[in-house]
């Protein structure tokens, strides 16, 4: 398996059309709002990273993906929380993550976290669509706080045009260290000359990306007393 790091147009066009493919027909079902320019910003200037079952896989073979960026990069996507007393460099935003095939995402947290290991992170920020389900559960069992009270989220809508609310989550100091470890560990991923990620596939990864299923719910394999984040939770 292979967690890379996209630099091509093509490669974030891919990545796009996977995202709002995802977004549309998995778990909640949501979509960006017409007028919303966030999804293009992000794809435009954000680090995105895309999973490959082989280094050798065409660019349209990703089957789940993430996308990050750090507040130097640019600001993060909503004024809250305040996070100025950290630099900005320290502080990533995760976001924009997606998956078809279920178990993938939970090797895309794996790679993040060797990606993330390597920029010295002071807080991991994430904006979490709030729906049914232990999503907010595995997010705080993973070591990830609350930060104030869930708000109704200005660039998504349901598939309906309805509201869509998100819980601001933070992770630092003492439980990121951990959590990065113990994810590293998991994998026994390394970082190569790319940029990208090789990574050892200890969920059994299910590639039937053809039954449409539910993929929000996969197997939550624990390690080092973690309930690993479920897929399909980071969303903005």
């Amino acid at each position: 398996m292979e967690l890379r790091y996209l630099t091509t147009d093509r490669q974030r066009e891919i990545f796009g059309e996977r995202l709002a493919h995802a977004r549309a027909n998995v778990g909640l079902k949501f979509k960006e709002k017409s007028r919303s320019q966030l999804a293009r910003i992000q794809l435009m200037f954000g680090n995105l990273y895309a999973l490959y079952e082989d280094e050798q896989d065409s660019d349209e073979s990703m089957i789940s993906g993430v996308a990050m960026h750090d507040l130097e990069m640019f600001p993060q996507t909503c004024p809250k929380p305040d996070l100025t007393h950290l630099r900005p460099s320290s502080v990533i935003e995760m976001s924009d993550f997606w998956s078809l095939s279920k178990g993938a995402g939970m090797l895309v947290w794996c790679g993040a976290a060797v990606q993330v290991a390597h920029q010295n992170p002071g807080a991991i920020l994430v904006y979490m669509v709030v729906g049914p389900g232990k999503r907010l559960a595995s997010y705080l069992a993973a070591g990830f706080a609350k930060v104030g009270e869930s708000f109704v989220y200005p660039y998504l809508e349901t598939a309906e045009g309805g509201e869509v609310k998100v819980q601001t989550l933070i992770l630092e100091g003492a439980r990121l260290a951990k959590l990065i470890r113990v994810l590293s560990r998991m994998t026994a991923g390394r970082l190569n000359e790319r940029g990208s990620v090789r990574l050892r596939d200890f969920v059994g990864l299910n590639l039937d990306r053809s039954s449409g299923e539910d993929l929000a719910h996969p197997r939550q394999p624990r390690s080092g007393g973690y309930v690993m984040p479920e897929e399909s939770m980071v969303v903005n």
